[in-house]
């Protein structure tokens, strides 16, 4: 009996607790609805229901959305930015401890590649889980092969890429700051922490992705 009374006590616990929450769970949702349509109104874009982009598949770069992960995009927002499309993600990704599951918070932008070309994914030098295991490679550029971890199957994919154009602007930009940069098959991307109504960092964003993006044209 005294088993099933404490048993009971926890459950009734756990009610009680989650009904003095609710509210405060509630209203942060509606915080957040109310900055994500300020944000979408701002920048002339649209919240979008629709299906997701398949990240992992846009943007193969092995390892990087690893399963374990549970990656999922929780608002999607798009638009047009500098007259090029775009698309605007928050993700959820989860990282384990020794006894715990966290789950944290990013912001993705993704907008066209102008010619497609290899997979190639730009990280901070350093130990990390994106780095952990995954070969550096080289693109004889010391300034910019000093700041990025280079994420590609060969140096020579990642020279294709990363032209004397490219690695220059990178390698100076302060924009690059906090941020991982994906270039797939076909699109361009960058993630920064934190969620997606940060609006001069998704602006910041959107406009390095496409200064990228006019110097990737240049052949």
């Amino acid at each position: 009996m005294v088993i099933v009374a404490i048993f009971l006590g926890i459950i009734l616990l756990g009610l009680v607790i989650g009904l003095v929450m609710r509210p405060k769970v509630q209203a942060r949702a509606r915080a957040h609805v109310d900055a994500l349509q300020a944000m979408a109104a701002s920048f002339g874009w649209q919240i979008d229901r629709r299906a997701v982009p398949d990240i992992r598949a846009r943007l193969p770069i092995g390892g990087m959305w690893d399963e374990d992960t549970g990656i999922r995009a929780t608002a999607q927002l798009t638009g047009q930015w500098r007259g090029v499309p775009v698309v605007a993600l928050q993700l959820a990704y989860g990282t384990e401890g020794l006894a715990t599951h966290t789950w944290h918070t990013m912001t993705m932008i993704m907008v066209p590649r102008p010619v497609p070309g290899p997979v190639v994914a730009l990280t901070a030098p350093g130990m990390s889980w994106a780095n952990f295991l995954a070969s550096d490679r080289q693109v004889g550029y010391p300034p910019f092969d000093g700041r990025f971890h280079v994420h590609a199957k060969s140096d020579e994919e990642a020279r294709v890429t990363l032209t004397p154009a490219v690695a220059g602007l990178l390698a100076a930009d302060p924009r690059t700051q906090d941020r991982m940069l994906f270039f797939g098959e076909r699109d361009l991307a960058a993630t920064f922490p934190g969620a997606i109504t940060q609006q001069q960092a998704v602006a910041q964003t959107a406009d390095l992705l496409l200064d990228v993006s006019q110097r990737l044209a240049l052949r």
